[in-house]
């Protein structure tokens, strides 16, 4: 039982949902430029994808395999990002990656779960969650490069400790606890000793996580559902970083799910993941005080950097009224799919075409003015480019 209701909690985005693409677990870049997410965009998987801080301009992959890609985490400098490869099983594995998409390294190799992890703040450890003899995870740390794992926590039981972050002075640990459906938050030292209660233990259903820290360090924001209800969504608190003084700052209803937030290094915003129910995931932005929420994410394509796996392609007219040209300049695929997105991600084009016609019409009369991407994907190649339609 403990497995499955830990599941459900940790993984939520996850259940099954027929939208056609959802943008979860936000990371902003230390230099408050870029926004980093996973996305299931470009197809089954979760890959990790960086944009502008608006959510939608110069979008990149960064990876591009078969399995999930979770829980990313940025180190102190911005230049590479930690993150969980596959689901929460024996198979997940850690894995670091340069934040263009370049020098993808895999830093542990067993048969069991290693994963959730995070740097700490001079870069030169990671802490994670893992098992190894245990059936429940506990608290590890390594060096950047993968050496020297160390397991810190060792808990009789079913109890499940995860998601551990250090704070902002390198000299604590915080993590999740907890032994059902009741995550709390605790803070201990770096040997992982002297647990302090960071939350109070919660009853059956009732769970704080997703903790952040303030620039500062001063602050923490965390997801709970001691508000909402047990598998009734989720709302979003600020609180002291001793974890006095609760300030709730949105009010979910209806199985609305606010969660998993991080601050602006330098605005006073947040960028957090929300769903209602019945639809997509995606990352908004607001104040610190919860107002003037704003959607950033959308379903727009694009791909690894690499050139090998890029189509060469010009739309014309653009602006354009009525018919769109496509030409393919560098191609070597026998067909592909081709969508046209909104600003909102929403596909309202989708066609097959045969990409060996190097050229091929797009009749756009239907389709009212605004901004628009036009994507073609085809294997392991793809284009995406902005279309703006004026009549």
């Amino acid at each position: 039982m403990k497995f499955i209701i830990k599941l459900a909690l940790l993984l939520f985005p996850f259940a099954a949902q027929a939208q056609t693409c959802n943008n979860y677990w936000s990371e902003v870049s230390p230099d408050g430029l870029y926004l980093y997410f996973v996305s299931d965009r470009n197809g089954a998987n979760y890959e990790l994808y960086r944009t502008d801080i608006d959510g939608i301009s110069n979008t990149l992959r960064l990876t591009n395999s078969t399995g999930n890609k979770l829980y990313p985490s940025l180190n102190p400098d911005g230049s590479k990002i930690v993150f969980q490869h596959g689901d929460y099983n024996g198979t997940a594995e850690i894995y670091v990656i340069n934040t263009d998409g370049s020098n993808l390294q895999r830093l542990t190799n067993n048969t069991v779960y290693d994963g959730y992890p995070n740097f700490s703040p001079d870069g030169q450890k990671i802490v994670f969650s893992a098992w190894d003899n245990e059936q429940y995870p506990e608290i590890f740390t390594m060096d950047a490069d993968g050496n020297n794992r160390v397991q810190i926590t060792n808990q009789s039981g079913a109890n499940w400790q995860s998601a551990p972050k250090y704070n902002k002075a390198g000299n604590k640990i915080y993590f999740q606890a907890g032994y059902n459906a009741d995550d709390y938050l605790v803070m201990m030292d770096l040997n992982g000793t002297n647990w302090v209660n960071i939350t109070q233990p919660n009853s059956f259903g009732f769970a704080e996580a997703n903790m952040h820290f303030s620039p500062d360090g001063s602050k923490i924001i965390f997801m709970t559902t001691e508000y909402a209800g047990y598998n009734n969504g989720s709302d979003l608190v600020i609180a002291d970083a001793d974890g006095a003084n609760w300030n709730r700052i949105t009010t979910s209803t209806g199985g609305e799910y606010f969660y998993q937030a991080g601050y602006h290094p330098t605005l006073d915003k947040l960028y957090y993941t929300y769903i209602s129910p019945g639809s997509v995931i995606n990352i908004y932005s607001m104040n610190l005080d919860g107002t003037n929420s704003k959607l950033l994410t959308n379903c727009n394509l694009s791909g690894i950097s690499e050139s090998n796996k890029k189509i060469n392609f010009s739309l014309y007219p653009n602006p354009a009224s009525n018919i769109v040209v496509i030409t393919l300049s560098s191609m070597n695929a026998q067909a592909g799919k081709l969508k046209i997105v909104d600003a909102m991600g929403h596909v309202i084009y989708e066609k097959q075409v045969d990409t060996n016609a190097k050229q091929f019409e797009v009749d756009v009369t239907g389709i009212e003015n605004g901004v628009y991407f036009v994507s073609l994907d085809s294997g392991n190649l793809y284009m995406n480019s902005k279309l703006i339609i004026a009549k």
